[in-house]
């Protein structure tokens, strides 16, 4: 060939035609100086999020869906250990297996919160909370001062909602009397002020407990009914429900363990563990802090729609709501269809709409499609969702889905691991090395 022609025929390859010879594309999530999760299956390249970075997220919220052994709870404290090492305070609901998050939290000096009938811990879900507004106050200046009476009565109807789903509207207005009159017992009204302790301004007065209400209740023959299901919280099986507060919320790394409550106990029992966190959660606006909730169907399921509405509510207003307070709520369910049943969904898929990002692992056929009407997942990414093995996961942030590998390192996964297996390893390395030492 003339070599003239040769050199006039010649032309550089535009980036759109070398593109066109690359049908699939890999996004990249790396951000500065935050978390890394994995890394992405097809480019390699290292998977690193700061869901508080507000110029990218809308919110640091997440959910994380996957079928059970799929690794949601392998997933979350993973997480919630990287975010520790960077001073991130940490709380984790866990309503099953909690068992599982003790072995992490006992050995980075956590704080094992267990709310049981046979456990010493105990959290009273009538107290109203000192919470440490002086951020809050440099900021906005005074507020307007709200009842913190009227604001716990209303929490604590979700509460007694879930206690007594059949509840009618008579006996929620005689509730909402008794409640009044057992905290006006105490000295304490809808003044704010009346909150003081007289011997000690600086600090909340006593506050009532359960048995108090309890004693109101079945003085009249309309709440006798009301009383008789409580008493089961007061003087039967789970009378460690009528105590004060034993236990805090300092530790930068705490779980509060509810998993050894049954049936209706255990969804009371979440939403008590709840409300407590939700009010430190709310201290100081310029913190970061996370909230895991586990298996958090089981917040959104159970009694019936009527029964648990208030607590998909209240699940649903933290997720709403926590984004102004700094912090983050991390929600892992695995039973999809009662996470997305309650309500006609509103509920379940509140949760998923207000979480920026999605962490979906291994799912079932059927689950897998309720998941890709709510993600908007391709038929190629739910074959790869319904094929992954355990370790692998894709994650869904900013219109952008990156298949993606779970990297921990040999002592977290030490930690953190639920496989049987690895846990027999663990054992017979520590039987070695305590007969060598």
């Amino acid at each position: 060939m003339e070599k003239g022609l040769y050199e006039r025929s010649r032309r550089n390859l535009l980036t759109g035609g070398a593109a066109s010879c690359y049908p699939f594309t890999s996004y990249e999530m790396c951000d500065d100086n935050v978390i890394l999760l994995g890394v992405n299956k097809y480019n390699s390249s290292l998977i690193i999020v700061d869901i508080f970075n507000s110029a990218v997220y809308k919110n640091a919220n997440m959910a994380i869906l996957g079928t059970s052994g799929a690794g949601k709870t392998f997933t979350m404290q993973l997480m919630a250990l990287r975010m520790r090492r960077k001073g991130i305070p940490i709380f984790i609901i866990a309503p099953l297996k909690g068992h599982e998050f003790h072995r992490a939290c006992a050995n980075v000096g956590g704080e094992f919160i267990q709310v049981s009938p046979a456990s010493p811990h105990c959290i009273n879900v009538m107290e109203i909370r000192q919470v440490d507004r002086t951020v809050n106050e440099l900021l906005d200046g005074p507020c307007i001062q709200l009842s913190e009476l009227a604001e716990k009565i209303q929490r604590l109807h979700i509460f007694f909602s879930l206690l007594i789903p059949d509840m009618n509207h008579e006996e929620r207005q005689l509730l909402d009397e008794a409640l009044i009159h057992t905290y006006n017992k105490k000295g304490i009204t809808h003044d704010n002020a009346s909150l003081a302790d007289p011997k000690d301004p600086a600090r909340y007065r006593e506050m009532p407990v359960l048995g108090d209400l309890y004693g109101i209740l079945k003085k009249s023959a309309a709440t006798k009914r009301l009383a008789n299901i409580l008493n089961r919280l007061v003087n039967g099986s789970a009378s460690t429900f009528n105590q004060q507060t034993n236990v805090s919320l300092d530790n930068r790394y705490t779980v509060l363990d509810i998993s050894s409550l049954t049936g209706d106990l255990l969804t009371v029992g979440m939403f008590v563990a709840l409300d407590f966190v939700r009010d430190r959660a709310k201290e100081d606006r310029t913190e970061e802090k996370t909230i895991f909730i586990d298996e958090c169907w089981q917040l959104l399921s159970g009694a019936g729609a009527t029964g648990t509405r208030p607590a998909g509510d209240f699940v649903l207003e933290i997720f709403k709501t926590i984004r102004g307070y700094g912090g983050s709520a991390v929600c892992a369910s695995q039973d999809l269809n009662d996470f997305f049943n309650l309500d006609e969904g509103r509920f379940g898929k509140g949760i998923i709409n207000n979480s920026k990002t999605k962490i979906i692992l291994n799912l079932e056929d059927d689950e897998a499609m309720r998941v890709q009407s709510a993600l908007h997942l391709s038929d190629a990414e739910i074959m790869e969702v319904t094929h992954f093995e355990r370790g692998n996961g894709l994650i869904s942030t900013n219109n952008n889905n990156i298949m993606m590998e779970f990297k921990a390192s040999p002592l977290e996964k030490d930690l953190i691991t639920t496989d049987r297996r690895e846990l027999k390893d663990i054992v017979e390395r520590m039987r070695r090395q305590n007969e060598a030492g």
